[in-house]
């Protein structure tokens, strides 16, 4: 994940030199807005604005990391692809440390060059904001843009009457109407 993402063009405001970052916590605050979402050129997170708080406890050559986001991304409604936006309140744990070569070794564990000595936060915040996000993203009940969903409804509307006609019944079948009835005494019994 860590590595998609690696390239996210960064202007050096969210890189961390951890080679130089003297033992103890530290704290970073970053603010998130449109053009930092612009840069990942990612189409799921249209922009927003969020503060992010990073802190740091370097312990040797660990780092543990405590990143917390609060604010608001705007990305497109499921229902009507109208810009909607989502509240995000999340934070998440990740543990650095040196090695070789870049390898992310489970979902809060990366191992970063100790050559480098450097993390570009940009990948990982992007990464955090896009994982803070629902799985349905939509509108409030009659947010909705309405000229959209005056469409979807008329499409629905013709694919149901083309079900219907292609399965040869109508909406409603009478013939089955007798055994529903025969099912409703059974159960009152």
């Amino acid at each position: 994940k860590f590595f998609i993402l690696h390239e996210m063009a960064s202007s050096g405001r969210y890189v961390l030199n951890l080679k130089s970052l003297p033992q103890g916590k530290h704290r970073f605050d970053y603010e998130l807005d449109d053009s930092f979402f612009e840069q990942s050129g990612s189409y799921d997170i249209l922009g927003g604005t969020l503060a992010a708080k990073v802190e740091v406890e370097r312990n040797g050559d660990v780092f543990n990391f405590c990143i917390a986001l609060d604010g608001t991304v705007k990305t497109a409604c499921d229902r009507c692809l109208d810009e909607v936006e989502i509240p995000v309140k999340e934070e998440n744990k990740l543990v650095v440390r040196f090695g070789d070569s870049y390898q992310e070794l489970s979902d809060d564990l990366l191992v970063v060059p100790l050559s480098e000595g450097t993390l570009d936060l940009s990948s990982l915040l992007y990464e955090y904001s896009e994982l803070a996000i629902p799985m349905q993203r939509m509108h409030s009940d009659g947010e909705c843009d309405p000229e959209m969903m005056n469409r979807m409804s008329d499409l629905l509307a013709i694919d149901a009457d083309e079900a219907t006609e292609e399965s040869g019944m109508t909406a409603h079948d009478s013939r089955w109407d007798s055994l529903g009835k025969l099912l409703e005494q059974k159960r009152t019994i």
